[in-house]
């Protein structure tokens, strides 16, 4: 038996689906993300990387964690649907209406006066969202992950089109905002008509509806705040201290990282945050899932970062261009970060199916704390000391987040680094071998291109699965015996 029979049926229903969305995301946006970054400047993707810092930050409280409260409460009425349906979007409006406020801020605390014409249409973004907000988590909660894909591929293959488009026509930072308000316009109205076609808000709000859901909802909302000063924290020191030109080379290689993991990540946390919550009272079960899930994160992403890291003195000239070197040590900095995220993003997942939201929240706090601090006194020292100054404090996050799963759920460290071993040993050992090969061909003085980084990615990838048939092949077996199961 995998997990438990009924977790494996759940996760492998939903992995199916995210799984193949989160491929084509995957591949459209690092695709899209190659041709901006030949057609835009280093200023271009600093100015959207302003404004990403304040998109994210306003869906925060747009949200205030009420979708995460829908998932984990497995008995909810259809008058507290409704009254939630418009709270969601009455703070979706007020969320429109603080931005638009205190956009001329915004801008003077950057220094940059083009911020507050381009977040006026930013602005927008919060006032479609809500729309179809409610409709997406009650998919997931539901565990109808193929509806939940088609949105997500089809949002994504159009905003990105728009944004290459507008590139070619020399839009310039335009491109990117119009390429993230179509993006939200798209999902808006794919949500909006597949959740009104099964469930459709009344005119109904009483406040009473709400008990329970903010109480958890606030400490999400919390927990999610600070999470978000940890998460963006360097983004918004090195746009205020270094400018749009540093934090564009910086988002370059932040982006690199980030989407693999963002997009390969959710494959399996998106499944599990619901499938924990249907087994909330068993731990034994959960420590079980959690296990297997981060076994199965580290064989996919592992391998990506790792070779991200081996390949990107190759890489960077030949894909986004000679202008964006300066990114190379920043990527393969980041690419160790990116490996840490992996290991810490399902933490939530359980944290949540708990109902532990408080710790989380508690959790985050300290972390935004010590990673506001570290990199504010090392931001002047350049992109790269923020990028070792993050790496630091992930790690020191890494090891809080084993023994707060310990007293959450008993997780042990002999079980947790047993499970890591074996997939931790073979992706050192294709690194090294990569990253050799590549030395090689510079002794040979073979300059970057196609064929170099095809070369190594290919030998990456035949390293890679050689070296896990011979050292973990039972990890093979198990996942084949795994996908040959029925739905």
């Amino acid at each position: 038996m995998f997990i438990l029979s009924a977790m494996t049926k759940q996760f492998l229903g939903g992995m199916k689906w995210t799984g193949l969305s989160s491929l084509i995301v995957t591949v459209v946006q690092l695709l899209q993300f190659a041709i901006l970054a030949r057609l835009l400047s280093p200023t271009d993707f600093g100015l959207m990387g302003m404004l990403m810092v304040v998109i994210i930050f306003a869906q925060v409280f747009m949200d205030m964690g009420i979708s995460s409260a829908l998932v984990y409460k497995q008995e909810v009425t259809k008058n507290q649907l409704s009254s939630l349906y418009w709270l969601n979007l009455l703070a979706g409006v007020v969320v429109f209406i603080v931005v638009l406020g205190i956009s001329p801020l915004i801008a003077s605390f950057y220094n940059e006066p083009r911020l507050t014409e381009l977040l006026v249409y930013i602005a927008f973004i919060f006032l479609i969202s809500p729309i179809g907000q409610q409709f997406q988590f009650l998919l997931q909660k539901e565990l109808k992950f193929n509806q939940l894909a088609r949105v997500e591929v089809s949002s994504i293959v159009f905003g990105s089109f728009i944004a290459v488009v507008l590139a070619f026509m020399e839009f310039g930072v335009w491109a990117l905002v119009w390429g993230q308000i179509i993006t939200a316009i798209v999902k808006a109205i794919m949500f909006f008509i597949i959740g009104w076609n099964t469930w459709r808000p009344s005119f109904h709000f009483r406040f009473n509806d709400l008990d329970g859901f903010l109480s958890f909802g606030m400490f999400q909302m919390g927990s999610r705040t600070v999470n978000y000063f940890a998460s963006n924290i360097d983004y918004l020191l090195i746009g205020r201290f270094l400018g749009t030109e540093a934090l564009g080379i910086y988002s370059i290689a932040y982006q690199l990282i980030v989407i693999p993991v963002t997009k390969i990540n959710p494959i399996i946390t998106k499944v599990a945050f619901p499938v924990f919550s249907l087994n909330q009272n068993d731990n034994s079960q959960i420590v079980k899932g959690f296990l297997q899930m981060t076994k199965m994160l580290a064989i996919v992403s592992f391998p990506i970062l790792v070779g991200l890291m081996a390949t990107a003195e190759v890489l960077v000239p030949v894909v986004f261009g000679e202008k964006w070197n300066a990114s190379i040590p920043v990527i393969q900095i980041l690419c160790i970060l990116g490996i840490l995220r992996v290991l810490m993003n399902p933490n939530g997942s359980v944290l949540l199916a708990k109902g532990r939201a408080d710790l989380g929240f508690i959790w985050d706090m300290f972390v935004a704390v010590f990673n506001g601090i570290i990199i504010w006194l090392v931001v002047k020292d350049g992109i790269n000391a923020v990028a070792l100054a993050y790496v630091t404090v992930s790690f020191v996050n890494f090891i809080l987040g084993r023994k707060l799963l310990h007293y959450v759920i008993g997780l042990t460290n002999r079980a947790y680094f047993g499970t890591l071993a074996k997939p931790t040993l073979i992706n050192i050992l294709m690194g090294l071998i990569v990253y050799g090969i590549y030395r090689l061909a510079n002794i040979m003085t073979m300059d970057a291109s196609w064929f170099l980084l095809v070369v190594l990615v290919v030998f990456g990838i035949g390293v890679y699965v050689v070296l896990f048939w011979i050292i973990d092949r039972a990890a093979i077996t198990q996942v084949k015996n795994v996908l040959r199961r029925k739905k």
